[in-house]
C-alpha cells in the first residue's frame, strides 16, 4: 500500500497519473462519439440523401458559425468558471443535441441540427484545452498537450468505426445514440479530475474574470500584442482555411472525380486518421523537443502540399499516399501549437487566447466552405484544392520568415516564456 501510495506520488502532475489518464481515456471516448455523428451526417447521409455542395456546405458552415459567433464569450465563461465547469456544462448539452438528431429526416435539417454539435464544440474546445497546464506540470506540458490531441486524432480512426456499428446495429440514427453515450460517460469521469488553482484564483480556485463579458475581446487583445500568438493564430487560420474546403471537397471528391463509393471515402479518411495518429504518438514522444512555432509552420505547410496530392489527381493510389502524407504533417499542429500559446499567454487568461484561437479556425472553416463551395462549381475539386493548398503553403513559409526575423530582433526564446504579470493584469481589466 505505501509502495504504491509512493508510486502514485512520484506520478502526479504527469499525464500517467491514474486520475489524468481517466479523463483523457473518457475524452479520447467522447471525441470518438462526436467523429462518429460527423462521419454519418458527412459521409453516410450526404449519400443516402444525394446531398448537393450547397447541402454539404450548409453542414460545414453549421459547424463553424457557433464558434465565430460564441467564441469569445466561451472563453470569458472559461475563465469565470474554470475549465472543469464549463467542460461539465458542454457535455450536458452535448447529450441534448446529439440526441435532437434523431429528430431529422432529411439533410438539410441533419446540417442545420448540427449547430448544436458547433456550439458543444465552441465550449469545449476552450475549455478542455485550457486545462493541461493545471493538470500537470510544465515540465510534461508539451507531452500532454500531444496525448490530449491524441483523443482527437483516435476518433478519426475509430470514429467511422463506431458509426459503422452504430448504423449496423441501430440503423442510421444508432450513431447519435452512441455520441450521446460517449458524453455521458465523459461527464460521469469529470468528478476525478483536480486542477491546481491558478494565480490571483478566488476562494473556489478558480481565475478571477471581468464582470459580465467585458473580456470577450482580451484574448484578440493579447494576441496582436505578442509576436508569437499573432502568428500561431495566423497558423490555425490558414491551416483551417484548408480544412474548411478540404470539408467540402472530399466527399465530393470521391464521389465525382474518383467515382467510388462510401467505402472508399470512409478508407481514406481511416488512412489519414493512422498516419495522424502515428504522428501524433511521435509527437507526443518528443515533447518540447516539436513544441515550437518552426515545427507548427512546417506542419502547415507541408499540409497545404500533401493536401494538393490527396485531392489533386483522378488516381485512388496517390489519393491514399496523399491523405496519408496529410495526416502525418497535421500531426505536429495541434499539441506543439497550443504548447507554445499556453506558454506565452498568463494562465488565467488561457480561456480566452484558446477562444480566440477557436474563433480563427471557425471563420477560416467557414470561409474555407464557402469559398470551395463557390470554387468547385466554376474549376472543379481538384483546382479548388491546388489553388487553396499552395495558398496555405506559401503563408506557412512567409510566416516561418517573419518568425526568425523576429528571434534574430529578440532575446533567446523570450516568446516562449510566460507572458509577464503586467500583461495578465492588463488582459483582467486590473491593470
Amino acid at each position: 500500500m505505501g509502495a504504491q501510495a509512493a508510486t502514485d506520488g512520484a506520478r502526479a502532475g504527469t499525464p500517467f497519473s491514474p486520475r489524468v489518464a481517466v479523463f483523457l481515456v473518457a475524452e479520447a471516448l467522447s471525441a470518438v462519439g462526436s467523429w462518429a455523428t460527423i462521419v454519418a451526417v458527412w459521409g453516410y447521409a450526404a449519400y443516402r440523401y444525394d446531398a448537393t455542395p450547397g447541402e454539404v456546405a450548409l453542414f460545414g458552415i453549421a459547424f463553424a458559425v457557433p464558434g465565430l459567433v460564441l467564441g469569445p464569450v466561451a472563453g470569458v465563461v472559461v475563465d469565470r468558471l474554470g475549465p472543469k465547469v464549463t467542460l461539465g456544462a458542454a457535455k450536458a448539452l452535448g447529450i441534448g443535441a446529439a440526441l435532437a438528431l434523431l429528430a431529422a429526416d432529411d439533410f438539410r435539417t441533419l446540417a442545420l441540427l448540427c449547430a448544436l454539435h458547433g456550439v458543444v464544440s465552441t465550449i469545449t474546445h476552450p475549455a478542455l484545452q485550457s486545462m493541461p497546464p493545471r493538470l500537470v506540470d510544465d515540465i510534461h506540458l508539451a507531452r500532454t498537450n500531444a496525448l490530449v490531441s491524441l483523443t482527437d486524432e483516435l476518433a478519426i480512426v475509430l470514429g467511422p468505426v463506431a458509426a459503422g456499428v452504430g448504423i449496423g446495429v441501430l440503423g442510421f440514427r444508432g450513431a447519435f445514440v452512441f455520441d450521446a453515450v460517449t458524453y455521458a460517460v465523459g461527464l460521469a469521469v469529470l468528478p476525478v479530475v483536480r486542477l491546481a488553482p491558478v494565480a490571483g484564483a478566488g476562494t473556489d480556485g478558480e481565475a478571477v474574470a471581468p464582470a459580465g463579458f467585458r473580456g470577450a475581446l482580451d484574448g484578440w487583445k493579447l494576441i496582436l500584442h505578442t509576436g508569437v500568438l499573432r502568428r500561431i493564430v495566423a497558423c490555425t487560420f490558414v491551416v483551417h482555411l484548408l480544412y474548411g474546403a478540404s470539408l467540402l471537397s472530399e466527399p465530393l471528391y470521391v464521389r465525382d472525380v474518383l467515382h467510388r463509393s462510401p467505402g472508399v471515402f470512409a478508407s481514406l479518411q481511416t488512412v489519414f486518421g493512422l498516419f495522424l495518429v502515428g504522428g501524433g504518438v511521435v509527437a507526443a514522444r518528443l515533447g518540447d523537443r516539436v513544441a515550437s512555432f518552426r515545427f507548427v509552420a512546417l506542419g502547415v505547410g507541408i499540409s497545404g502540399i500533401t493536401a494538393v496530392v490527396y485531392l489533386g489527381t483522378p488516381w485512388v493510389a496517390v489519393s491514399f499516399a496523399g491523405v496519408a502524407l496529410w495526416g502525418a504533417a497535421t500531426a505536429v499542429i495541434g499539441g506543439p501549437s497550443r504548447t507554445v500559446l499556453h506558454r506565452a499567454t498568463p494562465q488565467r487568461a488561457h480561456g480566452r487566447v484558446l477562444a480566440a484561437d477557436l474563433v480563427a479556425a471557425s471563420g477560416a472553416e467557414l470561409l474555407g466552405v464557402a469559398a470551395a463551395g463557390l470554387l468547385v462549381g466554376g474549376f472543379g475539386v481538384r483546382w479548388t484544392i491546388f489553388g487553396c493548398g499552395l495558398l496555405v503553403t506559401g503563408c506557412a513559409a512567409a510566416l516561418l520568415v517573419a518568425d526568425q526575423r523576429a528571434m534574430r530582433t529578440s532575446k533567446p526564446h523570450d516568446e516562449c516564456r510566460p507572458a509577464p504579470f503586467r500583461q495578465e493584469a492588463s488582459v483582467d481589466g486590473a491593470g
